[in-house]
């Protein structure tokens, strides 16, 4: 989708160029924004960083004093209690309110105003019960180290939306009993399948629909007892499956190999997308007038979106759902114009807000539930509220802060502890240099193991929940959890030998960038817009990316079907 530029920019942040679009303009004009300094990259880096899903630590709750897991480490300048405390009527996060300093920059008082109010532990939301090691959650039940998902029952490790038993799974949605499944909806029974859809019964399988009982293969539709692209009867098809064992490295290996040719013959559709109208990006699902967006669903008339459920007329937002006209904001949901906000719920004309519950009218508030007319935790009458918020945002205008989100220099987390680090990777001495923090891991987790669990599930009993094992990659250490073991003896699948982090590393190596190229159709020449660039595809295979084919929809299409 080729559009005319209105504006061309170079980032402030990053250097490079970028556009502008009269779509855009008409956007910031109706919320009354600036036009952005930044790129959409960089924009997205700068949210992701207030964000920190997987790194979680043991502390004493500030309120209580009891042990408690939290996304705050102990030595950050917060005080940080326990969900159910933060929740109680025990504090108000009103007591912590302070004066405005017009002589003084918005953001550096915003940051103190941060390490006054109280935080939650965790961001655990709406209806959750025994998820106390998940972290973004809501609608949740007896899950453990789940992040950012809703709407999940059973389920352990990783992402899963409006899914039951999925283990080790990244983006899969409407699922149930999966294992290593990544960017996958409506599956039942299924392991180590990617960009797969309706599908029960496969194993080791990539861009299948429809397909029942298959191992090994790419790209079909609608077929059963296939082995590597090739149809079996139903007595050799369960021979097979039979003699195969997921828990023997040699078998695994070969089919992983046989899958590997598979994929690299396999040509890769520009833009994965599905009942949409008017959209570029990847992964993008029931949209419309959706532009540079990737892994939305049910999103209209949005722009610069990451990961995001039912959202309308929204710009720049990530992991956030049922919200309407926001822009800069990321984390809860259900909010009508949120802007430079980030984990909000049920709010309307919030500005700078952070962790707000069903307040109106506030500016640069923090921790505040059911309130109104408030600027940096303290009230004002509609009238007082009004000016004093038109007297601040003339001030941050001439400091250059207003139509900027949070700096990552003020935000709780270091970078390598932020979502950002996943997506937008940097070195040590690059997150130094960028004047952000980086946090050295916790010699105590690497103590080395006691055990090191054997390949053949049948091989391990119960007792493996008491052992102390260390990751074969990183050596960090780690549990098998009852429930988990479970898991894997029912689905026939070996303990991993890897941290959960390790394994979320590799999920996210198969996935390509959340970035658009121009370049041409394979097969008829056509220009494309594609997460695949011409000299790279996903993270693993890019030794041999110049050897994928990439086609518009119409070239795929007339290959697959």
């Amino acid at each position: 989708m080729e559009e005319e530029k209105i504006m061309t920019k170079i980032c402030a942040a990053s250097g490079r160029q970028f556009e502008i679009y009269d779509r855009d303009l008409e956007f910031y004009k109706k919320i009354s924004v600036p036009e952005p300094t930044m790129c959409p990259e960089e924009r997205a880096r700068r949210r992701m960083a207030v964000r920190n899903e997987r790194n979680l630590y043991k502390r004493k709750s500030d309120m209580s004093g009891e042990q408690i897991i939290s996304m705050y480490h102990s030595d950050l300048p917060y005080a940080v209690y326990s969900k159910e405390e933060w929740l109680s009527d025990k504090w108000d996060a009103m007591d912590h309110g302070i004066d405005i300093d017009f002589n003084k920059p918005f953001f550096g008082q915003f940051e103190t105003l941060q390490k006054t109010v109280p935080r939650a532990a965790m961001a655990i939301f709406h209806n959750v019960e025994n998820c106390n090691y998940c972290n973004y959650v809501g609608d949740a039940k007896n899950s453990y180290l789940c992040f950012g998902s809703i709407f999940i029952e059973d389920c352990m490790y990783g992402n899963p939306y409006h899914s039951k038993d999925c283990v080790d799974c990244f983006l899969v949605r409407y699922s149930e009993f999966c294992y290593e499944c990544v960017d996958c909806e409506r599956l039942y029974h299924c392991a180590y399948l990617q960009d797969c859809h309706e599908c029960s019964d496969c194993f080791f399988c990539y861009d299948m629909k429809g397909c029942r009982n298959c191992v090994g293969c790419v790209g079909l539709r609608n077929k059963s007892y296939y082995i590597f692209n090739k149809e079996y009867s139903k007595a050799d098809y369960e021979k097979f499956v039979k003699d195969f064992s997921m828990c023997d490295p040699a078998k695994v290996a070969f089919v992983n190999g046989k899958l590997a040719e598979l994929k690299m013959a396999h040509p890769r559709l520009a833009m994965i997308a599905n009942k949409v109208e008017n959209v570029s990006g990847n992964y993008i699902f029931n949209s419309k007038n959706c532009f540079e967006c990737f892994q939305i669903s049910n999103n209209e008339d949005c722009s610069y979106n990451i990961q995001t459920l039912d959202n309308k007329d929204c710009y720049d937002m990530n992991y956030t759902e049922e919200n309407e006209l926001c822009y800069e904001y990321l984390g809860n949901y259900r909010n009508y114009k949120a802007v430079f906000s980030l984990i909000c719920y049920g709010c309307s004309e919030v500005w700078y807000c952070d962790y707000c519950t069903n307040c109106k009218n506030c500016f640069g508030c923090a921790g505040l539930r059911n309130k109104e007319y408030c600027i940096f935790n303290k009230q004002y009458s509609k009238e007082e509220y009004e000016e004093t918020k038109e007297r601040l945002v003339k001030m941050m205008k001439e400091t250059g802060e207003f139509g900027e989100f949070f700096p990552i220099k003020i935000s709780p987390f270091a970078y390598n502890e932020s979502v950002a680090h996943d997506y937008f990777p940097l070195s040590k001495e690059e997150v130094l240099a960028r004047g952000y923090r980086w946090r050295e891991q916790d010699a105590a987790e690497f103590k080395p193991g006691n055990f090191v669990p054997p390949e053949d599930i049948d091989k391990t009993d119960e007792s493996i929940c008491e052992k102390i094992l260390a990751c074969e990659v990183s050596g960090r250490n780690y549990k098998i959890m009852p429930a988990e073991w479970k898991f894997y003896k029912r689905m026939k699948v070996p303990v991993p030998r890897k941290h959960f982090i390790e394994r979320h590393k590799a999920r996210l190596a198969k996935r390509l960038p959340y970035e658009i190229h121009l370049r041409k159709c394979d097969m008829c020449g056509a220009d494309i817009r594609t997460a695949y660039d011409s000299k790279g595809g996903e993270m693993l295979l890019a030794p041999l990316a110049t050897a994928l084919r990439v086609y518009c929809e119409k070239c795929y299409l007339d290959v697959i079907y």
